[in-house]
């Protein structure tokens, strides 16, 4: 599922049954894989709900959708990239107006070379995009974050 969907806000019912198990077992099993290093949970909010639910799933390392992915989604792999390089030195959670807040202070929107800063809506933040050598204004080249490892 990781693979071929387009990162989203989960859905924790439809999770659970397209797994197959409940949601407190499918709870245990994503913190295992969290703590295996196979996949990246972004939580969000505040309280009882950052701890109980995450926002995000992200396979944990970009490379991961070259062994285990046959039609991997290019969005998915952006963010696991992204994601991969900030969280060494950064906290990262989810945004609900960008796809990412970093350290509480600076929301990213991350995507192709075409992606423009409206879902931003005038938060202090920055466009990390794919596909461009160069950046200009508020808009970063995506593979300038693999100089943060």
């Amino acid at each position: 599922m990781l693979c071929s969907s387009k990162p989203y806000e989960l859905n924790i019912s439809k999770i659970s049954s397209a797994v197959g198990a409940s949601w407190p077992t499918l709870q245990k099993y994503l913190e295992r894989m969290d703590a295996g290093s196979l996949i990246h949970i972004v939580r969000g909010g505040v309280g009882m709900r950052a701890v109980n639910r995450p926002d995000k799933l992200l396979l944990d390392n970009p490379n991961l959708f070259t062994v285990l992915c046959a039609n991997s989604d290019i969005g998915a792999k952006e963010e696991s990239f992204f994601v991969s390089q900030i969280e060494l030195s950064h906290q990262v959670h989810y945004h609900d107006k960008g796809d990412f807040i970093v350290d509480d202070t600076l929301v990213f929107e991350v995507g192709g070379a075409s992606k423009d800063d409206s879902q931003l809506m005038g938060q202090k933040g920055y466009v990390i995009a794919d596909d461009i050598e160069v950046g200009f204004d508020n808009k970063i080249p995506l593979w300038l974050m693999g100089f943060l490892y």
